[in-house]
């Protein structure tokens, strides 16, 4: 497996964690533990009256059980009786089975409120035979690293590589762009440098700023596609419209996360079209033309690039 299947993998597991609550984020949970431990994980299914005996995973040769938690938010009090109940109710089930509970949630930046920390820190000083740790998005990322190409084709599908890459022309740009419902070109906007500390302005996240900073090496394909149409205002038109469908993503209510934002872009440039792998890597071209441009998320003042 290549760099640039690597990078677009770890984008694909980084977006589908940050869209995953609740259910969606236990399946996604299960999806990435079977295919890790294949033969060994279980997952459990609820059933009738009894549930899962809070049980939402177990890892017989680690003799590790789970408990998942995805809330689209992170209220400290239900979130501190939900760890207490679990644990509770898992020891008094399955005791005997394990030797390891794991705490999994749905927090990106790895942050648990102080109150759910010294919960969990309660419960190892009282239970000194059996880890508790707690698994957020570098946990989970690192089982997923661990994957093969294999596994991860029959899971997520096929994604470019650094032939593509090399192979990537006019033909997939324009099998992208042709499907753009072209919204009305109101302003002109001028193309300016990339300010100093953009990505880490909008918050970008590093698989995206890695896949962006590869469809970097491309966009001077897609300013060279449009300079060769015979409309010379078609890009500011492209550019336009994707202006306008970032600011709608932007100032959504409730809010989007930038990993959101950079998804939603990424489909609706994609719309109808096949997405092989080369036509995703187009996508991606354009997607990095517009950012570097400044048609498509913010750009910081002078004092904000500088930092403090």
């Amino acid at each position: 497996m290549d760099r640039v299947q690597q990078q677009s993998y770890q984008l694909l597991f980084e977006n589908r964690f940050l869209r995953a609550k609740g259910d969606t984020f236990q399946r996604l949970f299960e999806e990435l533990l079977g295919k890790r431990y294949p033969g060994d994980f279980m997952a459990c299914r609820p059933w009738g009256r009894q549930g899962d005996r809070k049980n939402d995973g177990y890892l017989p040769s680690k003799r590790t059980l789970f408990q998942v938690y995805a809330p689209n938010e992170f209220p400290v009090a239900a979130t501190v009786r939900k760890v207490q109940d679990d644990f509770a109710g898992a020891y008094a089930y399955w005791q005997q089975y394990f030797s390891r509970w794991v705490f999994v949630h749905n927090a990106f930046d790895q942050r648990l409120p102080p109150d759910v920390i010294k919960t969990l820190a309660d419960i190892k000083q009282q239970n000194t035979e059996i880890e508790i740790e707690s698994w957020g998005y570098q946990e989970l990322l690192i089982e997923f690293g661990k994957l093969g190409l294999a596994e991860l084709e029959s899971w997520l599908g096929v994604v470019p590589n650094a032939a593509d890459k090399g192979r990537l022309g006019f033909a997939e740009i324009e099998a992208v762009i042709e499907h753009i419902k072209l919204m009305p070109l109101t302003t002109s906007v001028a193309p300016r440098p990339v300010p100093f500390g953009k990505i880490e302005f909008n918050l970008l996240p590093d698989a995206v700023a890695s896949y962006l900073k590869m469809g970097m090496e491309k966009a001077p394909l897609v300013a060279s596609y449009f300079s060769s149409c015979r409309d010379p205002l078609y890009g500011e038109r492209v550019a336009t419209a994707f202006k306008a469908r970032y600011a709608e993503l932007r100032d959504r209510h409730p809010q989007l996360h930038p990993h959101d934002i950079w998804g939603e872009l990424d489909d609706w440039a994609g719309g109808n079209v096949t997405k092989k792998p080369i036509e995703k890597l187009a996508i991606t071209a354009i997607l990095a033309w517009l950012f570097d441009s400044c048609d498509i998320f913010d750009e910081p003042t002078s004092h904000e690039a500088a930092g403090p």
